[in-house]
C-alpha cells in the first residue's frame, strides 16, 4: 500500500477510523441476533415440553 493516501491519509488510518466508527453497531447486530436465537431456542423447547393432549378414555361407538 505504498502511496496510497487519500486527502493525505493513509489508507490504513483511514480503516481504522471506519472499523472504530462501526464497532458499536456491530456489536448490536451481534446481541440482537444473539437474543433472536434464545428467543426460538426457547420457543421451541417450550413446545416440545407440552404433553400431547389425552384421547377420551370411553370407547367410540360405531
Amino acid at each position: 500500500m505504498s502511496a496510497q493516501h487519500i486527502a493525505g491519509l493513509p489508507v490504513e488510518e483511514i480503516l481504522l477510523a471506519a472499523l472504530a466508527a462501526a464497532t458499536p453497531m456491530i456489536a448490536l447486530i451481534g446481541w440482537e441476533i444473539r437474543d433472536r436465537v434464545k428467543r426460538v431456542r426457547r420457543r421451541l423447547t417450550r413446545d416440545r415440553d407440552v404433553p400431547d393432549p389425552v384421547p377420551d378414555a370411553s370407547p367410540e361407538v360405531p
